[in-house]
């Protein structure tokens, strides 16, 4: 993306630009829905927005998921609760125009990409056994922590939507000890992050696999979105 602009506020970093020939705005909302939502708000009332695309990483909740894979969401569900099992919200589906023009790009790499649904989660959830139940729970393919709440405001502003997102952890991964030392919104609790690493050093390992799993993530996710947005 070739950037014209930055604006930062207390909200998001938005950078304005060109994508593939296309006007752009990314915004880097940061985790969670409180901070997903005053974003997707701000940039609404400050910019003139046609297509909205929520981007980023998930935890696969299926064994198919590889490290990498993109994953495009058909249909968002939410948990509430903070075991992210059991009460539901209502569900949000993506633009179906959007969702076939993804379906036909990913006719050309069917190997490492999908259609598939999306759980939204107020927290990260650590161990195997929690993600096992979760797609147990939802019958979906991936957990994140943000997309159900941007597509309830751009279904309020009647923006088209969708959702796509690129697996960082699979079914066999522990997330641990980001579970414990960040908050709901993605900030880093420090005095917990200090004494979790003094006292348990092997996260260290757990650190090390979750960069290297998140390059080919990044990669793939970026390759699939700008092929998008220059069909849009």
């Amino acid at each position: 993306m070739v950037i014209d602009e930055v604006d930062t506020s207390r909200f998001c970093m938005a950078y304005r630009g060109r994508l593939k020939g296309r006007e752009c705005l990314l915004a880097r909302t940061g985790m969670g829905k409180e901070r997903a939502e005053n974003a997707a708000q701000f940039l609404l009332q400050r910019y003139s927005v046609n297509t909205i695309i929520s981007v980023g990483f998930a935890a696969a909740l299926t064994p198919q998921l590889r490290a990498g894979d993109v994953v495009v969401c058909s249909t968002l569900h939410c948990a509430t609760g903070l075991e992210g099992t059991g009460q539901r919200l209502e569900s949000r589906a993506s633009d179906a125009s959007l969702l076939s023009l993804a379906s036909r790009l990913l006719g050309d790499n069917p190997a490492s990409s999908c259609i598939g649904s999306s759980v939204v989660v107020p927290k990260l959830h650590s161990s195997p056994e929690r993600i096992h139940e979760l797609g147990e729970a939802f019958g979906v393919h991936i957990a994140e922590m943000e997309s159900y709440w941007i597509a309830k405001i751009a279904s309020a502003h009647q923006i088209p939507f969708i959702a796509i997102r690129s697996v960082s952890e699979t079914v066999h991964d522990s997330l641990a000890p980001f579970d414990q030392i960040l908050a709901s919104d993605g900030r880093l609790l420090w005095r917990r992050a200090i004494l979790s690493f003094v006292l348990h050093p092997q996260y260290l390992m757990n650190v090390l696999t979750i960069f290297r799993r998140v390059q080919p993530a990044r990669r793939n996710l970026g390759i699939f979105v700008g092929e998008l947005v220059a069909r849009i």
